[in-house]
């Protein structure tokens, strides 16, 4: 900071204010406050604040108290009232400090003063204060004030106005859209020479947005103004009407023309018409339809007289435009129009003729346009980024007759900006985030703003190469990001609305701000803002190595190594090609294994999906296939579904599926029940390899699968499967569990077994009793089981050898 002439005064006063001394000639006084508690000793609250305020060398200052703001670690600028009063003098010390709340106040005066250095104040903990030339650039603004009218009353929306050089004198004019949705008023297009109105014109209908362009490569370039108001565009140029182009109409429902065709006969049931339009969407139907929905049932006859003989049209609104250079970058290129409809069409138009040069849909989903920005060239390549009603983000490149969804969001989307260069794409939603994407959809950031985002606005500034991002901000602010950080922000005098960068006059960066209530403010950017990228680049990424690696020396291996190559180039040869020969083996056969699981078969032709789920524990599955498919305005026919699985390992209950016609756009679901097969000799030949399930979709007639897929059953526990056996299963494996039984049970256990197995398998004993011991013994032991079913005798055996498998097997 530079100073004239400096004097250091300190003054205390108490709630009542006490004056100090007179102020020295022609000075500015910045003023430093920290309130202090005198009674408990401790701090309320601290503010680092400067506030330059002008002093009449005649007349001594009084500093009347000022509220001290709750948030005054913001560093908030803190106002105090100077009131001239004479012959007063300071308190001294000990007395002001009587009162419970004192404020120390120191003053530096200087007789110059520049707006492009502060200072900033150290406060100690005794409350004295002194004043270090330390620059911040948080206290100086970048932004010059130009004008503000309050009284504009201005209803303009983002995406609804533009800075362009409708004159071609080279003096750049605010043009923009006056929205009224009053009945009894109507919508205007205002163009603005600096702040003075020069051009109002009344528009037919509501706009929804306006973009202006170059439509030719004359010596004077005049850009034309468009305005989309309903399905028409409105070309301005010169501010005069020049063209006005229709969108075209969207296809009836066949059922709808059907239905308007019979409310013209003489005889005709209403309630049965009105019947059949509401079978149909609302969304498809015409707006006369609409309406004729919402009447009375003693007001349908006469509108429909009104409309005896006319055939109803669907019109399709454009809700949002863009433009897109045609061959050339140039800031006066020839640029066409991109129009984005209701109908989820895009339009790319000749800025000449006004034709239609190509027609796509946004996306293969529902997707309704409401943001279009664009890059490329029309004529090379280029790329159109749609942010839409339902969430999402989609981009549609050169060729493309649809779109293709690359980032879904959970928030309502506010607003959409490309950044050039880098083709990153910045979404603002409802929740107060902003996010960066790359072109792919892959998220680079997400920064977290202090209010609702209103409307983002693309600040390019060629002199410092780069490009900021203006985010207008719920209560009047306007912060300006590089990346994810905040560079710097202005105020403005109420939440914005719209927001708009670029030349206006012979001023190159001008941003007009438009609020919600309706004021018009014009700020321009200092020439010697350089917002402190450099330091900002040097401390978000690491330092770019200069000095090239130090490359080692040839080491003694190494120069050995080439004196071997050049010894034995036969051996190193045979060496280099055998290593070859491995390689082209090891793909042949990953070639043929691709081959002979059929998992790389498909035709590109067929826009099918396969999915599949699996839903059981085992060992009963059941196997769910959906047939999804994904064309657009080709139905899927002869189609056919082939499983194919180990007969040793699973069992299906059907293996060949027929499948219907699949409308566009629409599934088939599919079932069928798998069952693993409960053999050991499965085990032993290790069928936990083969626990595949392959499936084939194929077209009646071809040999070559369209998908194929391969599915990884999940194996069934040992546990799950004895739950879930019959009860003559578990008995069977019972049986084979006895018979490897390692050790030998008791006899008295080895009688319970041979007991219970032959009540299971012959019933009550049907023979005489033997004469030997051993004999006797089995028959008692056969006969005591007498009377007991064969399931009973068959959950004995079970839970019997369950018992003796811990100690036997």
């Amino acid at each position: 900071m530079f100073v004239q002439q400096s004097q250091r005064q300190e003054v205390e006063c108490d709630r009542q204010g006490v004056a100090p001394e007179a102020a020295p000639s022609r000075a500015y006084l910045m003023v430093a406050v920290l309130a202090k508690s005198v009674r408990t000793g401790t701090d309320s609250s601290e503010l680092t604040s400067t506030c330059p305020v002008p002093v009449d060398p005649s007349q001594p200052a009084r500093i009347l108290p000022g509220k001290i703001d709750s948030q005054v670690a913001e560093r908030r600028s803190l106002h105090f009232r100077l009131e001239d009063k004479k012959k007063q003098r300071s308190a001294p010390l000990d007395s002001a400090r009587a009162s419970p709340w004192t404020c120390h106040i120191v003053i530096l005066t200087w007789s110059g003063f520049s707006s492009q250095n502060t200072n900033t104040t150290n406060l100690s903990a005794e409350g004295h204060c002194c004043l270090q030339e330390r620059p911040n650039e948080l206290n100086i603004s970048r932004w010059l004030e130009a004008h503000s009218d309050r009284s504009a009353g201005l209803v303009t929306f983002a995406r609804s106005a533009v800075l362009a050089d409708v004159s071609g004198d080279g003096d750049f004019r605010l043009v923009l859209v006056d929205v009224k949705l009053q009945p009894d008023k109507r919508s205007r297009l205002k163009v603005y020479k600096g702040t003075l109105l020069t051009s109002d014109q009344v528009l037919p209908d509501i706009p929804s947005s306006l973009i202006s362009f170059h439509t030719d490569n004359l010596d004077v370039r005049v850009p034309a103004i468009g305005v989309a108001c309903g399905s028409d565009l409105l070309i301005y140029k010169n501010n005069k009407p020049f063209f006005k182009f229709c969108v075209p109409p969207s296809p009836l429902v066949p059922l709808e023309a059907e239905l308007w065709k019979q409310l013209e006969e003489a005889n005709c049931d209403y309630g049965r018409v009105i019947e059949g339009l509401k079978s149909i969407r609302f969304d498809q139907l015409t707006g006369r339809s609409q309406e004729l929905l919402t009447l009375q049932s003693g007001q349908i006859q006469e509108y429909v007289g009104r409309f005896a003989g006319v055939t109803p049209i669907k019109s399709s609104p454009i809700v949002c435009m863009s433009t897109l250079n045609r061959s050339s970058q140039d800031k006066s290129a020839v640029a066409c129009p991109v129009l984005g409809t209701e109908s989820r069409m895009i339009y790319i138009l000749d800025p000449q003729i006004y034709t239609i040069l190509h027609q796509a849909n946004v996306c293969n989903v529902k997707a309704t346009p409401m943001i279009i920005k664009t890059t490329g060239m029309f004529d090379v390549e280029f790329r159109i980024v749609v942010a839409c009603r339902e969430n999402s983000v989609c981009v549609l490149r050169r060729g493309w007759l649809e779109g293709r969804s690359v980032v879904q969001l959970t928030d309502n989307i506010v607003d959409m900006i490309l950044i050039p260069g880098d083709n990153f794409i910045v979404i603002a939603t409802s929740s107060k985030l902003l996010h960066c994407y790359t072109k792919r959809g892959q998220r680079v950031w997400s920064a977290a703003m202090v209010n609702q985002v209103t409307c983002l606005c693309l600040v390019p500034l060629k002199h410092l190469s780069t490009h900021l991002i203006a985010v207008g901000l719920k209560g009047g602010s306007v912060h300006l990001y590089h990346g994810r950080q905040v560079v710097d922000y202005t105020n403005s005098p109420d939440t914005p609305s719209a927001l708009v960068f670029g030349q206006m006059g012979q001023e190159e960066h001008v941003m007009v701000i438009i609020t919600m209530a309706g004021t018009i403010n014009f700020k321009i950017l200092k020439r010697t803002a350089d917002f402190n990228l450099s330091n900002q680049d040097k401390l978000a990424a690491p330092t770019v190595q200069i000095k090239p690696l130090p490359l080692p020396k040839r080491s003694k291996l190494f120069i050995e190594q080439s004196m071997r190559e050049r010894q034995n180039p036969i051996e190193m040869h045979q060496g280099f090609q055998q290593d070859l020969v491995r390689l082209r083996l090891t793909a042949a056969r990953a070639l043929v294994q691709n081959i002979g699981d059929q998992s790389g078969a498909g035709n590109a032709q067929e826009q099918v999906k396969l999915s599949a789920q699996v839903l059981g524990l085992g060992p009963k599955f059941t196997l769910i296939l959906t047939l999804e498919n994904m064309s657009s305005d080709k139905a899927v026919y002869n189609f056919s579904v082939i499983f194919h699985a180990r007969p040793t390992v699973y069992k299906l209950s059907n293996y060949v599926v027929l499948v219907p016609l699949i409308p566009p756009g629409l599934s088939y679901k599919m079932e069928t029940k798998v069952s693993e097969v409960l053999d050991e000799r499965a085990d032993e030949q290790g069928a936990n390899t083969w626990q595949v399930i392959r499936v084939f979709v194929v077209r009646r007639g071809q040999a070559h699968p369209v998908l194929a897929a391969s599915i990884n059953m999940p194996p069934t526990e040992t546990t799950t499967l004895f739950v879930t056996m019959s009860l003559d299963e578990k008995f069977a494996s019972a049986c084979e569990q006895v018979k490897k039984f390692t050790t030998k049970p008791s006899d008295a256990d080895m009688l319970e077994v041979y007991s219970l197995y032959k009540q299971a398998t012959a019933g009550d004993v049907n023979i005489s009793k033997p004469s030997d011991a051993k004999g006797k013994a089995k028959w008692e032991a056969w006969n005591g089981k007498k009377g007991m079913s064969a399931g009973k005798a068959k959950e004995g055996y079970v839970a019997k050898v369950q018992a003796l498998a811990g100690s036997c097997a």
